[in-house]
């Protein structure tokens, strides 16, 4: 067979080798007029166009007409070019066949430009629905998960590639960093979010992940926003390889803002809770020692007392005498504040004066005053009266007033200044630039009550005023001070109600300001009557003999004590240190007790209980219970047992006598 013969059969063979592969082969010509013709189809047009081959070559307008109108201008265009050019022809593309099917076709061809002027092409149409679907769902599959990715509110995600260039950016990264997509998507990591400081390590670790093809551990990164601010987020890394493609790189970070304050906030409540736990602990101490402690200084100063009115005043004993009494009132004191501060002191409330309260702490700050500080008091004629224990409010200002005093003495022109203005509630709302200790509470209206305590002393740095009301925080030289007092005023007040703000500045002086809702239905703020002087026992019996005192309390020494001073003020004393041996007294013998006076915690019987079998016995015998620890507790249970009065054990021989006053003229 020659050559010739064999590239005869060439094009015959070829089209029948063309029925054998999938797709439609054909040959198709362009006139020079601009119509066209196929004149050679495969049979593969079938399973394309649903078209026999035939049909096809008579007429080729159908095959046109199945394409997607959306596909057929970039199709026509695309053929132009390629005949224009003489360049291979390539395309995809979208048909609707005559039974409905969607397809997808990818044709390949070469024109060839004809003698005649025509253009013949040869192209080969293959079916690629099922790789375009795969495709397409690949696509939508993506889709999908960009916009899950990018739903997601509290995890911002970040795709980049190894030089760290931002590829993808969630609206979460948005929120988290400031910066728009717009904005970080083409531009590197290291300027968006990375501080400078961490550069170096951030690319040597993406080095380090693309090298070994494992991912940067995850873990806790302080990363910064648009604004420079500093924000904590805890980080994880996705490395994503896949065939034929350049790896992507993945970072996923949650913001731990809301956790740190979360953690914060529970860390600050761990520790007052841990504060408030140490605070129970020292309250329920106090309460437990007080007693037998308060017997122990009530023993000292009623001692004091006798030994003062036994020694005479050119005796140098009394010098001694007047320090161990100065010492025992700071040692009662001292208690004071420690039950004061563990708000296990009565705290009972009532419309008050404070304007009376001011002027007694006034005077008796005065007794005490330095010859170099001089002390200044101003008070607004036209306040309101306000809820209040007057004794914990003179408290709260003899301790800031004390502190003012310390705060000046030494200094030219010494000065402290103890203030009470009426003021409006919205004013009280006003913070300025003062530490508020405690916030103002928004539930009153109308007229409050202003306490302020200014000093023109050194003032205080920013971290000493910071930590002013912590307690046992002190500045003062060791033995100087308990470091209780401004802890005290904090839970004085806080009980109250009150408002609390300090406000100090160094070279300038340091004003305490509490605020006090008015009590607009009350009587009007007025100085309190002064109190009835206590009569002596003959001036209220005459010449009839004095009353009969029956005492009891289970320390030797404070029985001892008791009995003298009553004796020395007038009274006949009958003391016993078992309660039971007193109930045996007042079983037995006439009736000439005028009252009895009971410790509170004693062996055996309580004070309570043996109130209670005294006024079983006698109902109308007036009875008081004296306690150097006077709680919440006992103060509700007294009346319950008949209790007439509750006497604090260690104050002054004249406060006991006035107690016994009352009781004896009820």
């Amino acid at each position: 067979m020659t050559l010739q013969h064999e590239q005869a059969k060439g094009p015959l063979e070829i089209d029948q080798l063309a029925e054998f592969v999938p797709g439609a082969l054909f040959r198709y010509r362009v006139l020079p007029d601009g119509t066209d013709r196929v004149e050679h189809m495969s049979s593969g047009c079938v399973d394309i166009w649903e078209i026999e081959a035939a049909d096809l070559v008579m007429d080729a307008s159908p095959m046109w007409g199945m394409v997607d109108a959306h596909d057929l201008p970039a199709m026509a265009a695309s053929v132009a070019d390629s005949a224009k050019h003489g360049t291979d022809w390539s395309f995809q593309w979208r048909i609707t066949t005559p039974s409905g099917r969607r397809k997808w076709l990818h044709g390949v061809g070469r024109p060839k430009p004809q003698s005649d002027g025509s253009i013949l092409w040869h192209s080969f149409i293959l079916d690629v629905s099922n790789s375009q679907q795969a495709q397409e769902n690949l696509r939508k599959s993506e889709d999908r998960f960009r916009q899950l990715i990018d739903g997601i509110p509290n995890v911002a995600v970040q795709g980049y590639d190894a030089n760290l260039v931002c590829r993808f950016w969630n609206h979460a990264s948005e929120c988290l960093y400031g910066f728009s997509a717009q904005e970080a998507v083409g531009a590197s990591l290291l300027d968006l979010i990375i501080p400078p400081p961490m550069h170096a390590d951030v690319v040597a670790a993406t080095e380090q992940m693309v090298a070994s093809g494992q991912a940067i551990p995850a873990g806790e990164l302080t990363l910064q926003r648009k604004d420079g601010s500093a924000v904590s987020v805890y980080s994880s890394h996705v490395l994503l390889q896949r065939d034929g493609q350049t790896p992507e790189f993945f970072c996923i970070d949650y913001d731990l803002s809301e956790r740190k304050t979360a953690e914060d906030a529970r860390l600050h409540l761990l520790s007052q809770l841990r504060e408030s736990q140490k605070m129970e602990a020292l309250g329920t101490l106090a309460g437990g020692v007080a007693h037998d402690f308060n017997n122990i200084v009530a023993a000292i100063l009623g001692n004091v007392e006798l030994g003062l009115d036994d020694v005479p005043e050119s005796n140098p004993a009394r010098t001694s005498l007047y320090e161990i009494r100065k010492a025992g009132r700071r040692a009662r004191d001292l208690v004071q504040q420690i039950l004061a501060f563990s708000r296990r002191q009565d705290s009972t409330r009532q419309p008050t004066c404070l304007r009376a309260v001011l002027e007694e702490a006034h005077d008796l700050l005065r007794a005490t005053l330095p010859a170099d500080v001089s002390l200044q008091l101003m008070v607004d004629p036209t306040l309101p009266a306000v809820m209040a224990n007057a004794t914990q409010i003179e408290q709260v200002v003899l301790n800031l007033a004390n502190n003012a005093v310390q705060a000046v003495q030494g200094q030219a022109g010494a000065a402290v200044r103890l203030q009470l203005e009426r003021i409006e509630q919205p004013d009280a709302l006003k913070g300025g630039d003062e530490l508020e200790a405690l916030p103002p509470l928004a539930i009153w209206t109308g007229v409050g009550v202003r306490l302020s305590v200014i000093d023109n002393g050194s003032g205080m740095l920013p971290e000493t005023l910071a930590r002013v009301f912590e307690p046992f925080f002190t500045t003062k030289a060791p033995g100087a001070g308990t470091g209780l007092g401004l802890a005290v005023v904090h839970g004085i007040l806080r009980e109250h109600g009150a408002t609390l703000r300090v406000r100090s500045e160094l070279g300038a002086g340091t004003v305490f300001t509490a605020v006090f809702p008015g009590l607009t239905d009350a009587v009007p703020d007025a100085p309190l009557a002064e109190p009835p002087k206590v009569a002596e026992p003959a001036q209220l019996l005459g010449n009839a003999p004095a009353p009969h005192v029956l005492y009891v309390d289970d320390d030797e020494a404070i029985t001892f004590l008791v009995r003298r001073l009553l004796e020395r003020n007038g009274y006949r004393v009958s003391a016993f240190t078992d309660p039971q041996d007193a109930l045996g007294a007042l079983r037995k013998a006439p009736l000439d007790v005028a009252l009895c006076i009971t410790d509170f915690n004693m062996p055996g019987m309580s004070g309570l209980r043996l109130a209670r079998e005294i006024k079983a016995l006698h109902p109308n015998l007036p009875v008081a219970i004296a306690s150097g620890y006077i709680s919440e507790e006992l103060r509700r249970q007294a009346p319950a047992a008949g209790v007439d009065e509750v006497i604090f054990k260690p104050d002054t021989v004249e406060a006991l006598c006035a107690a016994i006053e009352r009781l004896l003229e009820r």
